[in-house]
């Protein structure tokens, strides 16, 4: 029987083939040598520690889980597929992930990240951006169909927070985790103009943490322009991610949770000043009454310009609240009562009923019997005009008859 014959190409298509139905495996080994070039290949060289054998290992880094913790002499394992590269005969462990050797190891790593990130200053307190006094709109970055989606706009909804949610799925584990929240992140970062980033996640293991453990995650939420709150997972869980974000919450649910809290804040903060406005209105009124009736010449425009930003503010309010019906409702009701308080020393009103006011040539209220004098020109102001007369005789009132 003659043997198979192949030219060199096709005989190492043929072995990669055969390679490839293995499928997936993790290679447990000691990193030797360790080199990621400025294009993103990925080259490691894996020694087994009890024999003589060595593994050439490769990939394209924002692919690689893990591939930004793991070290020169560490021990990992390598979760990928065995390749021989056609063109150059070379074979390798095509990787999408790699991860230091047990969770004592992994643990190591983080730390010393969390450290170094640490001393850097991405954690500073002092640099962390605050939320606006109202959040109007943020983008949610998190798994599509996730817990972690459902619950967060599940309570955005529940406690009617206003809030307008831009929703971008991202993988949260995986390899393609960390390119795509990267790359989202940065898509956001250069093209829209929200109040808030969310990136949530459910919980898990450091292991299932590691995308949110990522260095370059880190330093892409240290570089937005726009606050970002990131929540992860159950009460015990942290992440990189969590220390350099502008708000940390401890779950998704948490997260939503402190911006309704926010824009609830602000509603009260805002029925506060308005009813500080309120009684100040009244204080006033109370206290000037006289001299708003005596001031008529002047009163009905004074009144005009101020129930016109009252109506302003009235829109202004429901533009803000459009979710918040019951507190408009307050909010207007107590505006009304003012509007109506001032209408009711309107002069205009007072004098379509038959009454009228006097005034000099100069123009000045005349309210008090002094300021009279017989033979003196004064102006009769009615509803729809004035009358020019002079006066004749003075009466002056005698208290107490």
């Amino acid at each position: 029987m003659e043997e198979p014959r192949f030219s060199v190409f096709e005989f190492n298509n043929v072995i990669n083939s055969t390679l490839m139905v293995i499928g997936n495996v993790v290679v447990e080994g000691e990193i030797t040598q360790l080199n990621i070039s400025s294009k993103g290949g990925v080259n490691i060289v894996l020694k087994d520690p009890n024999a003589t054998a060595i593994l050439n290992v490769s990939g394209f880094a924002p692919r690689v889980e893990g591939v930004y913790i793991v070290k020169q002499g560490m021990k990992v394992a390598a979760f990928g597929i065995p390749n021989l590269w056609s063109a150059g005969g070379r074979f390798s462990l095509q990787i999408d992930k790699i991860l230091p050797l047990g969770e004592g190891a992994l643990k190591e790593a983080y730390e010393e990240l969390k450290r170094n990130l640490s001393t850097e200053g991405l954690f500073a307190v002092e640099r962390k951006r605050p939320l606006p006094e109202y959040v109007y709109k943020i983008a949610l970055l998190t798994g599509k169909d996730s817990a972690a989606q459902s619950d967060f706009i599940k309570i955005l909804k529940e406690n009617k927070s206003g809030i307008e949610i831009d929703y971008y799925p991202v993988q949260v584990q995986g390899k393609y985790a960390e390119e795509e929240i990267l790359n989202t992140l940065n898509f956001i970062d250069k093209n829209y103009e929200y109040d808030c980033v969310s990136l949530v996640r459910g919980g898990g293991s450091l292991e299932d943490l590691i995308t949110f453990n990522s260095e370059k995650i880190a330093r892409m939420i240290f570089a937005m322009h726009m606050p970002v709150i990131v929540g992860v997972g159950h009460e015990k869980d942290e992440s990189i991610a969590d220390f350099v974000a502008d708000i940390r919450a401890s779950t998704p649910s948490q997260a939503a949770y402190y911006l309704v809290v926010n824009n609830e804040n602000f509603i009260k903060n805002q029925e506060m000043k308005l009813d500080l406005v309120i009684e100040a209105l009244l204080e006033k009124i109370n206290s000037n009454r006289l001299c708003l009736e005596g001031k008529a010449n002047n009163i009905g425009y004074k009144l005009s310009f101020f129930l016109n930003r009252l109506d302003k503010k009235v829109l202004q309010l429901n533009y803000l609240y459009k979710n918040f019906p019951l507190k408009i409702e307050n909010l207007m009701s107590k505006i009304n009562g003012i509007e109506k308080l001032f209408l009711s020393y309107n002069p205009i009103n007072i004098l379509e009923k038959g009454y009228s006011y006097l005034t000099n040539e100069e123009g000045q209220v005349l309210f008090d019997i002094n300021n009279f004098k017989v033979e003196q020109k004064i102006n009769v102001n009615l509803s729809n005009g004035s009358l020019l007369t002079n006066i004749l005789k003075i009466n002056k009132k005698k208290y107490g008859k």
